[in-house]
């Protein structure tokens, strides 16, 4: 079994374009600023240094941002919705988003202006959820179609939310073109996580949302600087965000970015693979236990930012996601507990595997002990039982 497949991105310009502008220092200030005007209804999440982890991978530093901790909804994904959800309200209204604040937007006053809205998303879970959870605070309806085989759990935690959610016989690519479509018939208001489909605009915006995150990460390092940073990559959308914000706050000392998928929805792979410089899609029922990371067309912006920047492409084995959510969870040492989901952890294990038992391909990448390393810990466990069958019974043994 090929737990991992490597593909070096030829095509790394470097350059800065306008899809790398919407990330840049002003933009991000902007973001954490509506973020910040939330109250109790934002925190900034940990940045855990796993030190007796880092030594027993021989690395010098090893830094995980735990998302688990993310509001209420334990994913990154909060910000995201929060800030599209808000800033479609405020092209309804005519105002920058800039001008207002989380507050304003909940009034009686916007909701008698705007009347009844359907915010209408296409999820795995953790961004339904958080569009749910947004429409939802601005007194507003949601509706979330969601890839078959999706658990209940977070089935479960939208319609807690208020939402109303469809279950489809298709996977999360279907459910994007379904929700283009019907919104379009309906007059629902889409707030899609990727450009692939539909309105650009508002898949900007759900990118720019997450951008607090990285924010917050390059701002607790502080002088720490990483030397690698290893992304996960469904549409993109996340991995490109970060990758952005990075390299405009690290400009010439940038750490290496690489991008990591499931063998399953490895679409970042293979545009490696195929080296032309374009996208590629990948088709199928996607079956990974990342079921976050279970899309087979990158987001345009995304693939813009990540084809200049990105030093790589890995494609990896659900086994090294599983190994991950058991390391964080049964830390070495003084190592911090961290709690992280199927789509969450892949990072951290990929890191153990390498490291223990691929050397020439750490050496490939440069990783050694002096690189100190930063993942994000994207999910917590947003699927209780799968979460328990993994860390507690062993489920997904590397053999």
């Amino acid at each position: 079994m090929e737990f991992i497949k490597y593909a070096p991105n030829k095509k790394k310009t470097g350059a800065f374009t306008k899809e790398t502008e919407l990330f840049s220092e002003s933009e991000v200030a902007k973001v954490y600023r509506f973020h910040q005007s939330m109250g109790d209804k934002y925190n900034q999440t940990p940045l855990v240094a796993l030190d007796a982890f880092a030594a027993s991978v021989r690395l010098k530093g090893f830094h995980v941002k735990d998302e688990s901790k993310r509001g209420n909804l334990k994913a990154f994904k909060l910000l995201g919705g929060a800030y599209a959800v808000a800033n479609s309200i405020c092209k309804k209204l005519g105002k920058d988003i800039a001008e207002v604040d989380f507050e304003y937007l909940k009034s009686a006053e916007v909701k008698q202006k705007l009347g009844d809205l359907v915010f209408a998303a296409a999820s795995d879970g953790n961004h339904g959820k958080s569009v749910a959870w947004a429409a939802n605070e601005f007194n507003q309806k949601s509706i979330v179609y969601m890839p078959k085989g999706t658990v209940q759990d977070r089935i479960d935690a939208i319609e807690n939310l208020g939402g109303t959610v469809v279950v489809s016989d298709d996977n999360y690519d279907w459910c994007v073109r379904e929700v283009n479509r019907l919104s379009a018939e309906k007059g629902w208001e889409v707030v899609l996580d990727t450009a692939s489909e539909g309105d650009a605009q508002v898949a900007t915006w759900v990118m720019q949302g997450y951008a607090t995150m990285g924010y917050e990460a390059v701002t607790q390092l502080g002088d720490a600087i990483p030397t690698h940073v290893f992304l996960q990559a469904g549409v993109g959308s996340m991995a490109a965000a970060m990758t952005a914000v990075i390299a405009n706050h690290y400009k010439e000392k940038c750490p290496k970015i690489y991008i990591l998928e499931p063998h399953q929805a490895a679409c970042y792979y293979e545009s490696g693979i195929k080296n032309d410089g374009s996208a590629c899609s990948v088709d199928g029922d996607m079956d990974s236990i990342m079921a976050g990371l279970s899309c087979g067309v990158p987001n345009p912006i995304s693939w813009e930012i990540i084809r200049n920047f990105a030093d790589g492409f890995f494609s990896c084995d659900d086994v090294l996601t599983a190994n991950g959510m058991r390391i964080l969870g049964n830390p070495l040492g003084d190592d911090a507990r961290v709690i992280a989901g199927e789509s969450g952890a892949l990072g951290t294990g990929f890191i153990d595997e390498i490291m223990k038992r691929q050397p020439e391909l750490a050496k490939q990448i440069g990783l050694d002990e002096k690189s100190c390393v930063l993942v994000f810990s994207t999910e917590g466990d947003t699927d209780t039982q799968n979460y328990r069958d993994i860390v507690w019974y062993g489920k997904y043994p590397r053999g």
